[in-house]
């Protein structure tokens, strides 16, 4: 089975540049066309000698998780901005979740920026533990590395440098998470919360 790009309804984003969300939505695109093709090609190996092919084995079976898991994040992070900005329901469960782990909600957003600020390319990720019943946060490296097996993401916040270069430059990382938490749509964030319940 091929993967084909989701499209998303994003507008005009505070502090994002059009050019920016284009470059990165073609970036998307260039994950789904990699995991496709790399897929083709193990269908082929799988089919001849796989001892005679090991090496190539092994670099593909690592490279299509990261392409995979460079989709499906993408599809989470861009699906964030859909609808425009939104406060999360006052209130509400998500709310009154992240003020009995966080003491103030705000706490849980200063949570994920310092998570954010840390060096290297990859993801703040903020998770649920249906089983714990509590949220888990964590820096992702690129894209497929320290993920907590099982868990479902609740919000995922891209911070490689293609996500700010062309709108602040190499230092204007933290202005990138800024213009992020700006945007987001909680009612999203929320739905997927609501729906782990």
């Amino acid at each position: 089975m091929n993967y084909t790009p989701h499209t998303f309804n994003i507008g005009t984003l505070d502090g994002i540049s059009t050019k920016s969300v284009e470059e990165h939505l073609g970036l998307y695109q260039g994950y789904i066309k990699n995991f496709n093709a790399i897929s083709e090609l193990l269908s082929t190996y799988a089919k001849e000698d796989s001892e005679k092919h090991a090496h190539a084995l092994s670099e593909l079976i690592r490279r299509r998780s990261f392409e995979f898991d460079g989709m499906r994040l993408h599809e989470l992070y861009f699906e964030q901005f859909e609808g425009g900005p939104s406060s999360w329901k006052a209130g509400g469960a998500l709310e009154q979740q992240f003020a009995q782990e966080y003491s103030k909600p705000v706490y849980a957003i200063e949570m994920l920026k310092a998570i954010a600020k840390m060096r290297g390319p990859g993801w703040a990720i903020l998770y649920w533990d249906p089983q714990a019943k509590q949220f888990l946060t964590g820096f992702v490296g690129e894209q497929h590395q320290g993920h907590f097996a099982t868990l479902p993401i609740i919000l995922a916040l891209d911070v490689w440098e293609h996500t700010f270069l062309l709108d602040y430059g190499a230092q204007g990382k933290g202005k990138y998470i800024d213009a992020f938490f700006k945007n987001v749509n909680w009612s999203i964030v929320e739905k997927r919360f609501l729906e782990l319940q």
